[in-house]
Formats: C-alpha cells, structure tokens, sequence
C-alpha cells in the first residue's frame, strides 16, 4: 500500500489538471471569440478528443463506483469534457456560413 502522502500529492495533482488544462484553454477561445473564425481548426480533430474525453470519464466514474475513491479524477476528466465540448461549441459558432448560390 502506498503511504498516505503520496496518495494525497497524487489526487492534488490530479485535481490540478483541469485548471492547468484551463491556461492553455483559455488563449484558444479568447482567439475564437476575438476573432469570430473557426476556419483553421479541425472540427474533426475536436470531435474524436470529445469521444476520447468522454471515455476517459466513464472510465474515472466506474473507478469511483468500484473503488469507492477516485473524485479528484472524475473532478478533473469531467471539466476536461466540458471544456472539450466548449470549444466544440465555440468552433461551430464560428464556422465560415456557406455561402447561397
């Protein structure tokens, strides 16, 4: 069994990911919103990383149900998803309209 300290160091760190997530987050829909153009970004690319996030939550939630512990985990994967799915948002609203013939 590992010692208490290491267990403890592990979930903040665990639980530090989203924010730091966040820092490199942040600059890209500051530049969607800024510049109102999506047209550079792979919405594919965005879209398997939502399924990617999504099953790296699942996963962290059958940990917690089977573990009983693991929240620091679920915490982090979960706003990981929602910040996935933001920036999916974010590139939808800005995609290029086509234009009518």
């Amino acid at each position: 069994m590992l010692p208490e300290l290491v267990v403890t160091s592990a979930n903040l760190c665990q639980t530090a990911v989203p924010f730091i997530a966040l820092s490199a987050y942040l600059p890209q829909w500051v530049q969607l919103v800024r510049t109102k153009s999506s047209r550079d970004i792979s919405l594919r690319s965005w879209c398997i990383w939502t399924l990617s996030s999504f099953f790296s939550l699942f996963y962290a939630i059958v940990q917690l149900v089977l573990n009983g512990r693991g929240w620091p985990l679920v915490f982090s994967t979960a706003v990981g998803l929602l910040s996935v799915i933001l920036t999916v948002t974010l590139v939808l609203r800005f995609r290029p309209k086509p234009r009518p013939y």
